[in-house]
C-alpha cells in the first residue's frame, strides 16, 4: 500500500496514519511505499521511501495495492483537489481517504473505496483491503472506471472545448440592459 506526496505533507499527513499501523502492517507482511517522502531512497522495515519523480510517479503508483489519503480537517485541506485520489483510482487502485473537502465527491465510500477519520477506522479499512484481494481488485476497477468517466482528459477536454466556444460566442465587453 502507499501514499505519494511531498516531505512536507509526508510529515504531516502520511506519516502519522503509517505510524500509527506500523505494527499491524509489518505483522500482516504489508509493506507501505511513501513516494515523495524524501528526497533520498529508504527502506526501514515494512517502510519504503521512493523519491518522486515525474518519470516514474506512475510506475510507483502502480507497484502500490491500495492508495491512501489522510487529511487533518483545517482550511488547506478542505480546499485540497482530491489529485492523489484520482491518480491512485487512474491506475486502477482501491483507496483510503479522510472525507474532507472534494475527497467526499472523488471516493464512494464503499464502493471504489473507503472513507476513514479516527485511527481505529483507518486501520480496519487498511486491513480490510489487505486481507481481501478480491475486494481490492473490484474497488480498483470501479475506481479506474470512475476516473475515465468522470475525469479523464477525453471527458474534461470536450467541457474545456465547450466552455472556450461559448465564451467566443459571447461579446466581450457588452452589457446586458
Amino acid at each position: 500500500m502507499g501514499w505519494i506526496g511531498t516531505p512536507q505533507t509526508w510529515r504531516d499527513l502520511g506519516y502519522p496514519v503509517y505510524a500509527g499501523l506500523a505494527t499491524e502492517l509489518e505483522k500482516a507482511g504489508v509493506i507501505f511505499r511513501a513516494v515523495g517522502a524524501a528526497l533520498c531512497a529508504s527502506r526501514e522495515g515494512n517502510l519504503e521511501i521512493v523519491p518522486w519523480s515525474e518519470e516514474s510517479e506512475v510506475a510507483s503508483i502502480q507497484g502500490m495495492d491500495i492508495g491512501v489519503m489522510p487529511l487533518t480537517d483545517t482550511p488547506w485541506t478542505r480546499g485540497k483537489c482530491g489529485y492523489k485520489l484520482i491518480q491512485y483510482m487512474a491506475c486502477g487502485l482501491p483507496v483510503i481517504a479522510s472525507p474532507i473537502g472534494a475527497n467526499r465527491e472523488i471516493v464512494r465510500d464503499g464502493t471504489d473505496g473507503f472513507f476513514a477519520s479516527e485511527p481505529h477506522e483507518w486501520s480496519a479499512r487498511i486491513l480490510q483491503l489487505c486481507h481481501d484481494e478480491p475486494l481490492r481488485k473490484q474497488m480498483g476497477s470501479v475506481a479506474r472506471k470512475r476516473i475515465e468517466e468522470f475525469y479523464s482528459l477525453q471527458v474534461w477536454s470536450k467541457q474545456l472545448g465547450d466552455i472556450f466556444l461559448a465564451a467566443g460566442n459571447t461579446k466581450i465587453g457588452a452589457r446586458n440592459s
